[in-house]
Parts: C-alpha cells; sequence; structure tokens
C-alpha cells in the first residue's frame, strides 16, 4: 500500500515529466515542432491573456474561454477575434454563436471551434502540435458534462477518509491519456504555471492547499501592513455562500479556525484562500492591489473608510468581492468545464480536512 509521502512524490514526478515532455522537440508530423521554451513560459502565457478584452471578447463558452485560447498561442486582436501570436503563424479565427442556436447546435459549433483551435494554426507553426494533444481530450471532457455526467468528485470525496492505495489508483487513472477528466485541471495547465497547483491537491489531507495558502497569506500580511497600516480595519469578510458550504459539507467544523476569521491573519488569509495575491505591477499606488494570478483580475484593497474599486473597469465599489471579482471564466468561479465544481469548492474542501469540530 503506497503511503501519502509516496502519492505527493509521484504527482511531483509526473507534474516534472509533463514539463519535460513539453519541452522537448518531438518529430515535426506538421513541420513544426514545439514552442520555443520563451512562448511556452509563463510570462508569454500571461502578455497573451492579458489581450482578452471583457468588451471584445466575452460569452463564450468555457472550452474557449481566454485561459484555454491563450494557453495554445492565440491572442485577442478585435471583436470576437483571435490570432496566433507566433510571427510564422498569424492564423486567424473569428469566434462568434448567433443568439438563436438551440443547445445541441451551440455545443456542436463550440466542439468544430475547439478543434479549430489546434488546427487553425499554419502546418510550420509550433503550437499546432502542442495545441492538437488536447483538443480531442477537451471534447471528450465536453461531452461528457454534457451528457450529464460530473467531470469530476473532488467536492463530494473530499472530506471523507482517503485510503492511500485507493488515491494512488486516482492518480494513475489520471495519467492515463484514455481518462484524462479525473483531473480537476486540465494537465496543459498544469505545465505553464504552479498557480494551477491550488486547485489540484493530490496530497490526500489537503497540505498542499493549505501550505500555499499559510504562504501566500503571509506575503500579503507584509504589504497590507505597509501599504493600509498595521491594525487599520479592512471590510473583507467571509461570503455567505461559503460559511453555508462549510456547514453543508462538514457539520460542526470550526469554520472560525479554517478561515483565520479571529486573528490577525484573517484578511490575508481569506484573500489567500480566494486565490488573490499582490499585484507587483502597481507596488507604487497607495492602499494594495491584489490580483487573480490565474484570470488577471485585479482590485484594490484599502482601509474600511476609503472606496476600493476594480483596476479595469475603474468603478468604484464598496469592497473587493472574494469571489465574484474574479472573471466569470475563472476557474475560481467556474471551473475549467461546463459541470464542473467551482474552484473555491475545491479550495475550501481541501482546508476542511484538517478542521477541527
Amino acid at each position: 500500500m503506497a503511503t501519502a509521502d509516496e502519492v505527493i512524490a509521484s504527482v511531483d514526478a509526473t507534474l516534472d515529466g509533463w514539463r519535460s515532455a513539453f519541452e522537448s522537440v518531438p518529430a515535426k508530423e506538421d513541420g513544426g515542432g514545439e514552442p520555443s521554451n520563451d512562448a511556452k513560459s509563463l510570462p508569454a502565457y500571461q502578455r497573451r491573456l492579458i489581450t482578452f478584452s471583457p468588451d471584445a471578447y466575452f460569452a463564450k463558452p468555457l472550452e474557449l474561454s481566454p485561459l484555454v485560447c491563450a494557453a495554445f498561442g492565440w491572442e485577442n486582436t478585435g471583436k470576437d477575434i483571435i490570432k496566433c501570436s507566433h510571427p510564422n503563424c498569424g492564423a486567424t479565427i473569428c469566434v462568434l454563436f448567433h443568439p438563436d442556436l438551440n443547445a445541441d447546435s451551440h455545443r456542436d459549433l463550440c466542439q468544430k471551434y475547439q478543434g479549430m483551435l489546434a488546427s487553425s494554426h499554419n502546418p510550420g507553426c509550433p503550437f499546432r502540435s502542442f495545441a492538437r494533444r488536447w483538443a480531442k481530450a477537451m471534447q471528450q471532457c465536453s461531452s461528457r458534462s454534457e451528457d450529464g455526467e460530473t467531470t469530476n468528485n473532488h467536492a463530494d470525496a473530499s472530506i471523507k477518509e482517503n485510503d492511500p492505495e485507493h488515491l494512488m489508483e486516482q492518480v494513475s487513472e489520471g495519467l492515463s491519456d484514455t481518462n484524462p477528466s479525473n483531473f480537476y485541471v486540465p494537465p496543459y495547465f498544469l505545465s505553464l504555471s504552479d498557480e494551477f497547483l491550488q486547485l489540484e491537491d493530490c496530497s490526500g489531507d489537503g497540505s498542499i492547499t493549505r501550505d500555499r495558502v499559510k504562504e501566500g497569506a503571509l506575503q500579503l500580511s507584509a504589504v497590507l501592513q505597509a501599504r493600509i497600516g498595521e491594525g487599520t480595519a479592512v471590510d473583507i469578510s467571509l461570503p455567505d455562500v461559503v460559511a453555508a458550504f462549510c456547514r453543508e459539507m462538514r457539520p460542526g467544523a470550526d469554520v472560525d479556525g479554517v478561515f483565520r476569521l479571529k486573528d490577525s491573519l484573517k484578511v490575508p488569509y481569506l484573500l489567500s484562500v480566494f486565490g488573490w495575491s499582490l499585484c507587483d505591477a502597481f507596488a507604487g499606488e497607495t492602499g494594495a492591489i491584489v490580483k487573480c494570478s490565474i484570470c488577471q483580475a485585479r482590485a484594490r484593497v484599502d482601509a474600511s473608510s476609503r472606496k476600493r474599486r476594480r483596476i479595469e473597469t475603474g468603478d468604484d465599489a464598496s469592497s473587493i468581492k472574494l469571489i465574484d471579482s474574479h472573471r466569470v471564466y475563472c476557474p475560481f468561479v467556474s471551473g475549467f468545464r461546463r459541470g464542473d465544481t467551482a474552484g473555491w469548492q475545491i479550495v475550501v474542501c481541501n482546508l476542511l480536512k484538517s478542521a477541527p469540530n
């Protein structure tokens, strides 16, 4: 029987293997090979991601979200228009859904667009083979969701005892090419950024999530104290929907203890739990600017007596909303596929695993 440490070591080795595989250059069946290390880097991915404007690319299925498009080399250049960022490609797709489409036609068109994310790259484009690896798996996961099959059971099973042997079996199944949907996070995202690991905790006891949340909270705490003032009140509280979810999943759990609601780390801990971290690009601003490193949403956090605002819109807001301030396609809000559990629920379930009653 495998121990929890062996499971964690297996997952770490698998992630390293994925990264090595994606960095290698296979035979050029399409004449393109693989994207360069620079094009596949996190900064390059984020540069593509921030080109997607809510005014120009909106109301798209999760399977065609900016996160997915940017991962496969696309950037947003106009209303409903995406273009390959590689200088030797320049392929263009218009992603448009007529409002009168019925559900079946909408699903079929979505699947066609999914395939085009790979096939529309020029034969010599290095993103073509990378995207083709995952296009079929994406469509399979989407079809299972449309048929009413749940793509993951993380929330339902998260507070039960985790048998190490069963957990190892789940990990092994998840690594199989024939069953990619056993992972909550599509594997190609895991190769792009460690930020997605908070949503794919295979430790069995939630320790990966707890460690990442605590590390993020400590980093935020020092900044908030410096920019807002130590001891200054910040009006951020646990959303009611989260408290209700905790009561449903783990009746009698010490919710105050799980979210540090009664100590000095309350605000930075809540921000970290729901995916918010310091935004270095606005380090000179008064107050503190936080961002979601996955969807790139930004918000201002000030003392309670002052207003906070969404940076990307400039509109005033009474406070940062831990869930709703994420972009609509952010996995913390919507998951990665239709029918997914929300990412914040995955994180909370992992935190509840060690919560005392």
